[in-house]
């Protein structure tokens, strides 16, 4: 028996154990700190007075002793969790309860009275009863994920045994894997381009011009409703005062657009409110997708949370988005951070402390992001607070998607959730081929140089984790394609095409292997290329780059096809395509120059050699 070393969990000294800044142990209820932005206030009080099958309450004096064990094993993972794992956050607390809560009453029914009774054969039908059981979406059984966490709960329960003999059940998974194993441990998905392009780009058009329109819309009917309250006037009524002063009220016409962004009049408070609440998603969006932090850590942004801070060789500046990471933080105020933000992020934090200056003037709050309960304008007893992730999820699908249009993805509606953006931006910055980002490529590559600034100190270590992954997997998946291509253009993929065993082959086990032995065992890196695959090395770097990586002012395509390390394979030929197409229009146009002409040409020809190239050798192309 291994000893505990946590003297706070001894039997003697459990009573007073004090829990948090409102309860002891002995409380029937458990009220927690460590609520986070975002989170569910309620979901931090735990209660052990829940009802059990027969009708008693688990609070009830027959219970007493699995009460205690189960309190025990709780917020032993808190204080001394079993060897090699991290003690608890509050949220993640909150979240076992929940589980241990739907064994014990599942226990209870079968005629169970303590941890101990709990055999294999047991934990076998627990977990068959809970795959059994329906799912969040109607007709659908609980998903794998929420299985697994179930099969981690009775792996918990017996790790923990070996301390504390009160929670010891026997060996779940005896020389076994655990099932419902989850094969991609990023099983919350990031976002499809087809659906994170257009509803990142929506989102940024949105935080401009449509967003000063709004406001001042806003500030306009807040200032009548204000007025009329102050004059006596009911809140009923002065919502129709507010209604008439905003009639005139006209949208802008964008540029490029022949008409206004969005329709007039605005015929009541609650479309002043749905107008800017969508405002309020559209840099929630921003700020998710090109910072690629958590929903807690967004929702507790403060005013004045931009900072600026010179790059290490005072080339430039770069914008920080100064914030707290709270999943991975020891104590339950987080710890302090400091995100990339690019030009975007930048604007959408300046709209929201516009957007929701009100709310913070009349609560006394500072948070970037609060929202209150009513759907008008804010009255004198308006109930202000942070959203909880439901309700971002709700407003992200069922609101903001159909608000801007957002495309389906393969022929279904893309369900959006939180940590889509986190997951997609991680896959963004990793990316080795950024083509059909569009105009999200500046932003991205934005951070990509302030990340690798010298001077960049990020604590967001998980984020950094799931960047490396993300570009581990683009780097593979890259370095298949060129090696099995059958056909490879530039100077770096004619070289690769005829020295490579694989040309032509499938991405079979020896190409796998060999591309494994490349990654683990030399020094050799994809540059990110919008208009090719850079495979880097320094020393024959036509831009100049440096250890680093391709040296981003120099590095154009003129530049790359010179370059001993470029290398171009079929799925890029849209992109040279274009440019001989943007070019050829240029030449047909009557007033240009001699020397853009001369230009226009020589690019005409380069894309020619590309596309000629993949071609299988040929020399032109038609219209050449």
């Amino acid at each position: 028996m291994q000893a505990s070393t946590a003297p706070d969990l001894a039997v003697t000294a459990r009573p007073a154990l004090r829990i948090s800044a409102r309860s002891v142990w002995s409380d029937q209820v458990w009220h927690l700190d460590g609520h986070r932005p975002g989170a569910n206030r309620s979901d931090f009080s735990l209660d052990w007075g829940f009802a059990l099958a027969d009708d008693s309450r688990f609070s009830d004096p027959q219970w007493a002793d699995w009460r205690e064990a189960a309190k025990l094993f709780l917020w032993s993972l808190k204080l001394d969790p079993p060897a090699g794992r991290r003690n608890v956050h509050e949220s993640t607390i909150v979240r076992i309860f929940n589980m241990q809560r739907t064994l014990i009453r599942w226990m209870a029914a079968q005629g169970y009275r303590s941890f101990a009774d709990l055999d294999r054969d047991g934990s076998d039908r627990f977990l068959a009863a809970m795959a059994q059981r329906p799912g969040s979406k109607p007709g659908k059984a609980l998903s794998t994920m929420t299985l697994q966490h179930y099969a981690n709960l009775l792996t918990l329960l017996y790790l923990q045994g070996s301390k504390f003999p009160e929670v010891a059940i026997d060996d779940p998974f005896p020389g076994i894997v655990p099932p419902f194993v989850r094969r991609d441990r990023g099983w919350l998905p990031y976002t499809p381009d087809a659906v994170a392009v257009p509803l990142v780009s929506a989102a940024l058009r949105l935080i401009e011009q449509p967003a000063d329109d709004v406001i001042a819309l806003q500030t306009q009917a807040q200032a009548a409703y204000d007025d009329a309250l102050a004059r006596g006037i009911s809140q009923t009524k002065a919502g129709f005062v507010a209604t008439d002063a905003i009639r005139e009220f006209t949208f802008s016409t964008l540029s490029g657009e022949e008409s206004p962004w969005h329709e007039a009049p605005v015929t009541s408070t609650k479309q002043v409110r749905y107008l800017a609440d969508r405002i309020y998603d559209a840099c929630f969006v921003v700020i998710a997708y090109l910072v690629g932090a958590r929903v807690s850590e967004i929702l507790g942004l403060q005013v004045g949370c931009i900072e600026q801070h010179p790059a290490s060789d005072g080339s430039e500046s770069f914008a920080y988005l100064a914030g707290q990471i709270y999943k991975t933080a020891r104590g339950v105020d987080g710890e302090a951070h400091r995100w990339v933000a690019p030009a975007p992020v930048e604007r959408a934090v300046l709209v929201m402390e516009q957007l929701t200056a009100r709310l913070r003037a009349q609560s006394g709050r500072s948070e970037l992001f609060l929202v209150m309960a009513s759907t008008g304008l804010v009255g004198p007893a308006a109930r202000t607070d942070l959203p909880v992730v439901s309700t971002i999820i709700r407003r992200l699908n069922d609101l903001f998607a159909p608000f801007i249009g957002l495309p389906d993805h393969e022929g279904e509606p893309w369900h959006l959730n939180t940590h889509q953006g986190r997951k997609t931006f991680a896959r963004f910055v990793g990316k080795r081929d950024r083509t059909g980002l569009h105009a999200l490529q500046a932003h991205f590559g934005h951070v990509t140089r302030a990340m690798t600034d010298r001077g960049y100190v990020g604590t967001d270590f998980a984020l950094d984790d799931l960047i490396d992954r993300h570009t581990r997997e683009e780097t593979r998946a890259a370095l298949e394609e060129v090696l099995t291509a059958t056909t490879l253009a530039g100077k770096g993929g004619r070289m690769i095409a005829a020295r490579s065993q694989f040309r032509g082959r499938t991405r079979d086990g020896d190409v796998q292997a060999y591309v494994r032995f490349l990654m683990e065992e030399t020094d050799l890196r994809l540059g990110v290329c919008d208009w090719g695959y850079c495979v880097y090395r320094v020393e024959t770097a036509a831009c100049f780059g440096d250890e680093k990586g391709p040296n981003p002012v120099l590095r154009t395509e003129s530049t790359c096809l010179t370059c001993a390390n470029f290398a171009v394979t079929a799925r890029h030929r849209p992109v040279w395509q274009a440019r001989r197409d943007r070019n050829a229009d240029l030449l047909a146009h009557p007033g240009l120059d001699p020397v853009s002409r001369r230009v226009a040409e020589t690019r005409i020809v380069e894309c020619d050699r590309i596309l000629g190239e993949l071609d299988h050798g040929k020399d032109g192309r038609d219209g050449a």
